[in-house]
């Protein structure tokens, strides 16, 4: 997308580390230039019409859920609080919930340009994970459906169970820009013993 920069454009992509038994354990992946928006307000009846209207989505009320519409994630931040993650498409997403929510009390503030998403997957991946936050991640605890706030290398970020790929799990993170690159070279780091690829931004 012309005139936007990657936080991570540093860190060649592409590359391939193996472990010590060969071959990789685990694989990370930047998904730049997503659509974020933070959206706070009562979950009134109102905001779950207007979401599944517009996105499709159900507006998830049970803690630490997300719920996938035809047009965007929903991710439970709080009470009163989601992140919703759309395509670089979904251009026009903020302006037509805006309109739509006209008149009520809400805040839906864009977050696209402080944000980025960081995608890992692999059997290995939980345990590389697991070196670098205090979050249960086991698979009883943590599994599709559910996201969750913690710090990762001693970064905040958003976890998500994405989906499970040839038996192995992928996992989203949610980051903040600034802090994209040094979370992403302490994965690699943490990842030498399993070994680890570096896939093309998608």
């Amino acid at each position: 997308m012309n005139g936007l920069r990657s936080p991570l454009e540093q860190v060649s992509a592409g590359q391939v580390w193996n472990g010590v038994g060969g071959g990789t354990g685990v694989w990370f992946q930047e998904l730049p230039f997503r659509v974020h928006l933070n959206l706070r307000g009562a979950a009134t009846a109102r905001y779950a019409e207007v979401l599944a209207q517009i996105s499709g989505a159900v507006l998830p009320l049970e803690p630490n859920t997300v719920s996938c519409g035809r047009r965007c994630l929903v991710h439970w931040l709080g009470p009163d609080e989601w992140l919703l993650i759309a395509t670089p498409a979904e251009t026009r997403l903020q302006a037509e919930l805006e309109a739509a929510l006209a008149g009520s009390h809400y805040a839906l503030t864009d977050l696209s340009g402080g944000q980025t998403l960081l995608r890992g997957g692999g059997p290995k991946l939980r345990e590389v994970l697991a070196s670098a936050c205090t979050l249960d991640l086991h698979p009883r605890r943590f599994g599709p459906g559910q996201c969750a706030q913690t710090l990762v290398a001693h970064v905040g970020a958003l976890l998500r169970v994405a989906a499970e790929v040839e038996g192995a799990d992928v996992i989203d993170i949610v980051v903040r820009r600034s802090f994209a690159d040094h979370l992403l070279r302490w994965l690699l780091d943490a990842s030498a013993e399993v070994g680890c690829a570096l896939r093309e931004p998608a």
